[in-house]
């Protein structure tokens, strides 16, 4: 019984102290967060700083604001039904001030496009999707 006690005591000290420690402010050690660890990385996701857009007569914009390298590797992809990608353009492009933009082919109605790009300094980042639909007199939109 008496290891029992100790060992119910040793709990109840260890989850005040990593409670004050959260109080503080301050982290658990590194070993309590392996999620974190994992999740820190170059990936950007879904911040803006790669859009994808389409101009009336159909043809794709990829524009990039706030990259730290000088250049960038950018691909465009067309996503089908079942979720498969085919990249349709890749390319390095050079930014001025962190920013690029430039015009692709024409994106075809019904069909959904992604942008990916890739930098040293900048790792992984990707556009929203985008889905271009087309009214009857030939206008694209998304």
């Amino acid at each position: 019984m008496k290891k029992s006690l100790t060992w119910r005591l040793f709990i109840l000290v260890a989850g005040t102290l990593f409670g004050l420690l959260a109080g503080m402010s301050l982290s658990a050690p590194a070993i309590a967060s392996p999620v974190q660890v994992a999740m820190d990385g170059n990936y950007h996701g879904d911040d803006e700083d790669l859009t994808l857009k389409v101009n009336r007569d159909g043809k794709l914009k990829v524009v990039g604001d706030d990259y730290d390298s000088k250049k960038v590797y950018v691909q465009v992809v067309q996503i089908n039904h079942n979720g498969k990608q085919r990249i349709i353009d890749e390319r390095y492009v050079w930014t001025q001030r962190g920013d690029f933009n430039y015009l692709i082919q024409k994106g075809k109605c019904d069909n959904s496009y992604q942008a990916y790009s890739y930098s040293e300094k900048d790792g992984w980042d990707k556009s929203d999707k985008m889905r271009i639909r087309c009214d009857k007199g030939g206008h694209h939109s998304y």
